[in-house]
């Protein structure tokens, strides 16, 4: 199947694109055990099941992804508290809708000898250039269900994602979300 433009994004020596074999991946490692499983095994089931979409952050003259990340789609419920903060301020009504569209970051992981290079960062800045380029599925944020430690929940600080509630704060993931709105100002 070929790739088309809509399913890349270039900038800076790097593609971002959705992996068209799922199979060549499968010596991608990130040192995350549950993460290197789903990348080997469960993205191509989710993928059948029409659940993500994988892609693959690689230097433009290299072969090997540096980076994996599966994406879904996803929306915030309008009766989180922040979200109706978020509203009142950056849209300057009291009125929203019942829920926002948004994109998912499902599966994220870097391949161990890329990691503590700022590859994570470049790679969500490329998802959240991917989505602000031609309008791509209409969404406004970006979420992220992180695992719930310090240096992850630190990542996704350090790349301005917020926190949708606290009510998570003691389980295993806590939800997070980045308004893409901010990049077109």
């Amino acid at each position: 199947m070929q790739q088309n433009e809509r399913n890349s994004f270039s900038k800076d020596n790097w593609i971002l694109t959705k992996i068209a074999d799922l199979d060549t991946i499968q010596n991608f490692d990130c040192g995350d055990h549950d993460l290197n499983e789903y990348f080997q095994h469960d993205a191509s089931i989710h993928r059948k099941e029409l659940l993500t979409e994988s892609y693959s952050l690689k230097e433009a003259t290299e072969d090997f992804p540096v980076a994996l990340i599966s994406l879904c789609n996803d929306a915030i419920r309008s009766d989180f508290p922040i979200l109706k903060e978020w509203v009142e301020l950056h849209l300057n009504r009291k009125k929203w809708y019942s829920s926002y569209p948004a994109v998912k970051i499902a599966r994220f992981g870097v391949g161990i000898p890329f990691q503590g290079k700022s590859i994570g960062s470049h790679a969500i800045n490329m998802i959240k250039e991917l989505f602000i380029t031609d309008n791509r599925t209409g969404c406004r944020f970006i979420t992220i269900d992180a695992y719930n430690t310090d240096s992850v929940l630190n990542f996704y600080k350090k790349n301005e994602f917020q926190f949708l509630s606290a009510k998570d704060k003691h389980k295993r993931t806590r939800s997070m979300f980045f308004d893409l709105k901010r990049l077109t100002l």
